[in-house]
């Protein structure tokens, strides 16, 4: 299995059924946009050739792919010839660095990403109950949360002051606010431009199962949110760590139930993604769907046409590139047979693009 003797790029590619390679086509592709914004500035970078136990995913504006490995402690930027830069973490769990360059902090556990405009990058630092910022420059600092864990956190709260619990993922909004899932708290907040956090969904109450659907979110509880995505419509989706269903929260606030869709069983975190069209793309254990607020549309079974012969391959991380270009990784999880990173091609080429 992968560990430090390293891995190796793969070069095999299979075509996926004519019919879902047009469905591919059809749903991934539309409002592309070109990447012109730089990589990331990593000072004396250190460049690895293996990962553990990669999780979350994300293109960046430099339309490069990232890999949230929370086996290592560390963030990586795929190199060609299957290497990794690390870009954030220095391979031990610990909470130290802000301020510093980001390849000499400590993180733990880092989660969902997402990639601002100006090309910073957001994270989860889920063991470190923070979410952290890593500069174009490569500087690291935090952004939300104490590093404590504690209780309910009151909307209004500044956000270097809330003690978030095992925060999972972070998305930007449509209006460029980022927002974070504080699965441990079981709330989901939206950061002001002010360093303050707002309450877009969660009670004081706690864990007590998804309840409040119909209502408006701020009095309802999505039980323990792990992974959020915006569609074209501005409703925002919910994977929960608890759930075992969806929810969304419209553009007035109020939690629902999307239609037809039951059952869910989100992977990983950060396990919905929106895709340049603006539908929103979601892991639901070995399939990739296409949600929407009337209904799921199965993309792609991967358990029943295992990717480049892959047996298991149950995603835990995704990602999509404005092409239409589609990320997926695993590891040993009690179902995939090794570790790889996949590209899924809007025309419906299947290429392992790294392994163990």
């Amino acid at each position: 299995m992968c560990g430090m003797d390293g891995g190796r790029p793969a070069r095999k590619a299979v075509m996926l059924p004519c019919v879902l390679a047009g469905l591919a086509a059809l749903m991934l592709t539309g409002c592309a946009s070109s990447t012109t914004t730089a990589p990331l500035t990593v000072p004396s970078a250190r460049v690895v050739t293996h990962l553990v136990r990669p999780s979350a995913l994300a293109v960046g504006p430099d339309g490069h792919l990232y890999v949230a490995d929370d086996g290592l402690n560390e963030i990586l930027r795929l190199l060609p010839g299957g290497r990794f830069a690390v870009i954030a973490g220095n391979g031990k769990a610990g909470d130290s660095g802000d301020g510093g360059p980001a390849v000499a902090a400590s993180l733990d556990d880092p989660g969902g990403m997402t990639f601002s405009r100006s090309g910073t990058l957001y994270f989860a630092d889920t063991g470190n109950n923070r979410i952290r910022a890593v500069s174009p420059s490569g500087i690291i600092s935090t952004v939300a949360g104490t590093g404590r864990p504690g209780g309910w956190v009151p909307g209004g709260t500044p956000a270097l002051k809330a003690s978030l619990i095992s925060p999972a993922d972070v998305v930007i909004g449509p209006g460029g606010a980022l927002y974070v899932a504080d699965t441990g708290g079981n709330e989901i907040f939206k950061m002001t431009g002010a360093g303050r956090l707002t309450l877009v969904a969660g009670t004081r109450s706690g864990f007590e199962g998804v309840w409040g659907v119909g209502h408006q979110a701020t009095n309802a509880s999505p039980d323990g949110p792990d992974a959020l995505a915006f569609d074209r419509s501005g409703d925002l989706f919910i994977a929960g760590l608890n759930t075992k269903t969806l929810l969304m929260i419209t553009p007035s606030g109020v939690m629902t139930l999307p239609d037809g869709i039951d059952g869910f069983y989100p992977r990983g975190n950060g396990g919905l993604v929106t895709a340049p069209n603006g539908s929103v793309l979601a892991m639901n254990t070995g399939q990739i769907d296409r949600l929407s607020s009337h209904g799921v549309q199965v993309l792609y079974n991967l358990l029943a046409s295992p990717p480049a012969g892959i047996k298991g391959f149950v995603p835990e991380g995704i990602a999509i590139a404005p092409d239409g270009t589609l990320y997926l990784d695993t590891w040993p999880n009690g179902f995939a047979s090794m570790t790889a990173l996949i590209e899924i091609q809007p025309h419906g080429t299947v290429s392992v693009i790294w392994e163990s």
